[in-house]
């Protein structure tokens, strides 16, 4: 792994695990064990740290999710979606879940740092196409409103899991948006 490596690797652990506000580039430098000369090499700002690791998380959650979408049948795009919903599920109990970074990078240091902003569109377009797409394979005519809407609910679990994980039951969110979809797919 390279030094750039792991100053982003330092830097997402540290940026999930507390805020992007409360962490100093002196204490990413001191825990990735680089020069401070060898950080500014690659990051002149924390705003380019900031926006790498966006970019970095983007990059991995993608992988992750395709890896997880790809195990389903190629034409069974209910359970595209359905397999995005388990796996945010699944992230939820996973020990590195402090809410999405994306997020909190929105709320946190977007006004300050603009430019990191765009790895949260990136990802949030991603995210949309990959919903819209399987529910334009199910048939359902005009299907952004309702990919905005899943997606929102992707959102607002993400929220409620950071107040009490466990009372996000996937079994009655996944209830619920099979009838949203069985319901766009009468009113045809």
């Amino acid at each position: 792994m390279s030094k750039k490596d792991d100053i982003i690797n330092t830097a997402l652990n540290l940026f999930n695990s507390y805020s992007y506000n409360s962490i100093g580039v002196d204490r990413i430098i001191g825990e990735s064990g680089v020069a401070k000369m060898t950080f500014y090499k690659y990051f002149p700002s924390k705003a380019k740290l900031i926006e790498e690791c966006l970019n970095r998380r983007n990059m991995n959650i993608q992988e992750s999710l395709n890896a997880a979408i790809e195990k389903c049948n190629a034409t069974d795009y209910l359970g595209h979606i359905k397999s995005i919903f388990t796996w945010y599920h699944a992230w939820f109990y996973s020990t590195d879940f402090n809410g999405c970074m994306f997020q909190k990078a929105v709320e946190e240091v977007s006004k300050v740092y603009p430019s990191t902003i765009y790895p949260a569109i990136e990802y949030k377009n991603w995210l949309t196409e990959r919903i819209r797409y399987a529910l334009d394979g199910l048939g359902i005519e005009q299907p952004l409103q309702l990919t905005n809407m899943l997606v929102s609910i992707l959102d607002g679990m993400t929220m409620q899991a950071q107040i009490d994980k466990d009372s996000v039951n996937l079994d009655a969110y996944w209830k619920r948006i099979t009838r949203l979809i069985q319901f766009e797919l009468a009113e045809m």
